[in-house]
């Protein structure tokens, strides 16, 4: 079994007793999800292909709605394929439960914000190895 630090708004979580907390199973995934989406892609210098463009314009400044939904759609679906290949090329060197392994992208859906219309809410669902349905959201704003 893998684990991560567990992050909380953004910043490493740490127990009472101060020691950090990690992260495993259906929870670590649904982490792995939000982290890979809000990451811009070529951040992480050790791993350039790690990330998506969701929250930038791939198709131009001014797309209507449909077109930018599009694009978030597939930008968001080409980095959770990135990641299910990323977790295949794990498993070869370290044991992963079945409840962090994505094999299958079940709905990745793509709504404007009602109240502020700059913003895009991202739901993402997978079926884990475990046969477990996790399910993830994230809100991006457009730049």
């Amino acid at each position: 079994m893998s684990f991560d630090l567990r992050l909380e708004n953004g910043d490493l979580k740490i127990n009472t007793d101060g020691t950090v907390s990690s992260v495993t199973g259906n929870s670590k995934l649904r982490q792995d999800i939000l982290k890979i989406l809000l990451t811009d892609l070529g951040d992480n210098k050790f791993h350039p292909k790690y990330g998506s463009h969701v929250g930038k314009l791939q198709v131009g400044s001014h797309a209507d709605d449909k077109l930018i939904s599009l694009d978030i759609t597939s930008s968001a679906r080409s980095a959770i394929r990135n990641l299910m290949s990323l977790q295949r090329a794990q498993a070869r060197r370290q044991s992963l439960s079945p409840g962090e392994i994505i094999i299958d992208i079940l709905n990745l859906e793509v709504t404007r914000d009602k109240v502020d219309p700059r913003l895009y809410n991202i739901f993402v669902s997978v079926l884990t190895q475990e046969l477990d349905r996790v399910e993830s959201s994230v809100t991006v704003r457009i730049a």
